[in-house]
């Protein structure tokens, strides 16, 4: 009796290192499908990173001062806006941007000048006055600078001590949006703080 009750009583240690070896292996399998898991997520989250830097990168950005041109005093009649490529941005066809003139009273969609290209516009147009660093395609790339020559229609918001804002969009990108206000004296050169 005594020989069944002893083997019956506990493990024998090759039972023991069964046991041990099988909690191992589902610890491993358990470690290998928790890793895999936050690889995954990671490459997922960097790749949504990188998208998202590569969508607020490739915008415009202002280069320089921006001008109010008048012919009557108290009235803005152009809008002077220098602009460039943000650090790192693909080049932007400048013939598919859209320009919208924003103030309190009023709203309006600019049109494009025709021609685009070193001109200045008629009224409720807008065009590339002038280009720096630049080749003769209609391409903004890196290191070149367009000057936009933005001509409200005369309702806008462009008056002494109104607020007004210039967006500037090229096509599937983020839009540049210029706020500025006009101060209380307005002379043929204006800068817009």
């Amino acid at each position: 009796m005594s020989t069944s009750n002893s083997s019956e009583a506990g493990f024998t240690g090759l039972e023991a290192a069964i046991v041990l070896i099988a909690f191992v292996v589902v610890a491993a399998v358990f470690a290998y499908v928790v890793l895999g898991a936050g690889i995954l997520f990671s490459e997922e989250s960097r790749s949504v990173v990188h998208q998202g830097i590569q969508e607020a990168g490739s915008s415009l950005t202002v280069t320089g001062c921006v001008y109010g041109v008048s012919s009557t005093p108290g009235i803005i009649h152009s809008i002077i806006v220098p602009v460039g490529l943000t650090a790192g941005s693909e080049p932007i066809d400048i013939t598919t941007v859209s320009v919208r003139l924003i103030g309190s009273t009023h709203k309006e969609t600019v049109r494009r000048n025709d021609p685009l290209i070193d001109v200045v516009p008629a009224v409720g147009r807008w065009s590339v006055q002038e280009r720096l660093n630049a080749d003769s395609d209609h391409l903004l790339e890196a290191g070149e600078l367009y000057v936009l020559n933005v001509s409200p229609d005369g309702k806008s918001d462009c008056t002494a001590y109104r607020t007004f804002a210039v967006e500037i969009k090229p096509a599937g990108r983020p839009a540049l949006r210029v706020e500025r206000t006009v101060p209380g004296s307005v002379t043929t050169i204006t800068r817009l703080d």
